[in-house]
């Protein structure tokens, strides 16, 4: 009779890999579909081309995000996947807060500005600060979630060090 494979636990801070996906699958769509809707004025081919790059890894980051979102925590394929995603949303977190704000031409849509009282939000705090805090925040949550599940790779590594002997 063959046993079943022990349960899997994840921290709850595993909540990350999805919410990438959340910020960054629609965006990566748009960008590799139909670049020239992006918020973004005077695109030249040579950005369209950039765009596309771009949305072509969002695409792939956000399905790799899909999958790693079950695994084990010890793992070190999600561990250093993990790193990569956190030196993107810190880096991009940067960019955004230093972006020229003539960059970005957006509007909210008309139901989220009168929801949000939109117009009065985006003079007070524009689009670029509101993005770079959620790169950041994104950023942050993944650092609480490798500091949180050390633990379980130090474990890991005492059972197959165990294991071996």
């Amino acid at each position: 009779m063959a046993s079943s494979p022990p349960a899997v636990s994840l921290s709850p801070y595993n909540v990350f890999w999805l919410l990438h996906v959340i910020m960054e699958l629609p965006m990566g769509i748009v960008a590799f579909i139909s670049p020239r809707d992006l918020p973004f004025g005077d695109l030249t081919p040579t950005t369209v081309l950039v765009a596309r790059l771009l949305g072509a890894f969002l695409i792939a980051s956000s399905v790799s995000c899909l999958l790693m979102f079950g695994l084990p925590d010890f793992l070190p394929g999600k561990r250093a996947f993990a790193v990569q995603l956190l030196l993107f949303h810190a880096i991009v977190s940067s960019v955004f807060f230093q972006l020229d704000p003539r960059i970005i031409q957006l509007e909210l849509p008309h139901f989220f500005a009168e929801t949000l009282h939109g117009k009065d939000i985006l003079e007070k705090v524009p689009v670029q600060m509101i993005v770079g805090v959620l790169h950041g925040l994104l950023s942050l949550l993944i650092t609480v979630w490798w500091q949180a599940t050390i633990p379980l790779v130090k474990g890991a590594a005492q059972m197959a060090h165990a294991k071996a002997q």
